[in-house]
């Protein structure tokens, strides 16, 4: 790809993904079969990795040599429109505040400089832009009832990150969005809400934590389950203190190991250990889940064990995504983009996706 990454590390993923997506993902998404029939991707090949036509031939001998018929799909509503305008160009930003909370993870706090509101929901994105080094989407870590200003709690791991790690108040970025679909806050009025965050999830997961204590008559019982690998990784602990002395909100916490010689009064153990310590009604309960996709299959193994209905554990997939809207494929799901359909998904809508969980 263009930019270098390579995104799909096995042979049998890049190969599953090339013919799934001209073959059937964007058949899915907008009702029609994306490969012409020019030929130009064989004889332009020079490894010959595969001829497409052998490949859907030999499908197509397969599924009739095991009788197999395949149920004629029902034509979806296409859901992009002819002429659509996407704004590219971001918006000057300002760094009001900058806060170091770890050795790799550094709070800022921005404002634009046309003095209007980020306007987002909890769960979306921003593409944050260093001229002249690159962009890259990061989470809104604050609550949209902050005004004035918006946060966004940065880990240093590329070329971007790096530079903005770089960079002092007062200096000059670029803001493009917000963008994708964030947790639903109407949805969850009335709810008992669990917030499972695992790492660096507790960043976009706090903005619908502030969020719903800002609205707390709205929402039921509030528990926050959050788990990193060290206790000097540990994220917003002066916030999680002020969390505690709240008598409707419960905070555990958990670490995967803690060195000797440091204190620590929470758990030890992975994040699952915490599930069983919570006491909820599982018709009632919704589950925010945010952290590496490593954690996913287990702390939704352990909620479903609990009770907790598949559609009522929201689950965020950000990972992978790279221009925000829709076009570069780089967070292509099957046939979902992560950075427009999500990046929040019902886990009952992705459980059976192959490259979901």
């Amino acid at each position: 790809v263009a930019t270098g990454e390579n995104f799909r590390t096995t042979k049998l993923a890049r190969y599953r993904h090339r013919y799934y997506k001209k073959g059937m993902y964007l058949f899915d998404r907008f009702g029609f079969v994306a490969c012409v029939g020019c030929g130009r991707c064989s004889s332009h090949c020079l490894p010959d990795i595969a001829n497409p036509v052998d490949v859907f031939n030999d499908m197509y001998e397969a599924t009739v040599t095991k009788e197999y018929i395949s149920p004629s799909p029902p034509v979806p509503a296409v859901q992009s429109k002819p002429g659509e305008v996407i704004d590219f160009v971001p918006k000057l930003a300002t760094i009001i505040k900058k806060t170091v909370m770890t050795e790799r993870e550094t709070l800022f706090e921005i404002k634009l400089d046309d003095k209007t509101e980020l306007g987002h929901n909890p769960g979306q994105f921003v593409q944050i832009s260093v001229f002249g080094v690159g962009e890259a989407p990061i989470s809104i870590s604050s609550s949209p009832t902050k005004k004035g200003s918006f946060e966004l709690c940065i880990r240093r791991v590329g070329r971007v990150t790096s530079a903005l790690h770089r960079m002092n108040e007062g200096d000059k970025i670029g803001i493009r969005g917000p963008y994708g679909n964030g947790f639903d806050v109407e949805r969850l009025k009335g709810c008992d809400i669990v917030f499972v965050a695992g790492g660096l999830g507790v960043v976009p997961i706090r903005s619908l934590i502030n969020y719903v204590l800002d609205n707390r008559n709205d929402y039921g019982k509030i528990t926050i389950l959050y788990g990193c690998r060290e206790p000097c990784e540990l994220l917003f602990a002066d916030e999680i203190e002020e969390w505690k002395k709240k008598t409707d909100t419960e905070p555990l916490l958990t670490v995967d190991r803690c060195p000797d010689n440091v204190c620590w009064e929470g758990h030890v153990g992975v994040i699952t250990t915490l599930v069983p310590h919570v006491e909820f009604t599982p018709k009632t309960v919704c589950a925010m889940v945010v952290g590496p996709p490593v954690m996913y299959r287990f702390v939704v193994k352990s909620l479903k064990e609990m009770g907790v209905r598949d559609d009522h554990i929201l689950i965020s997939l950000e990972r992978r995504m790279k221009c925000a809207v829709g076009k570069c494929g780089h967070c292509q799901i099957n046939n979902l983009y992560v950075c427009r359909d999500g990046p929040v998904f019902s886990y009952a809508d992705i459980k059976d996706l192959e490259e979901a969980i």
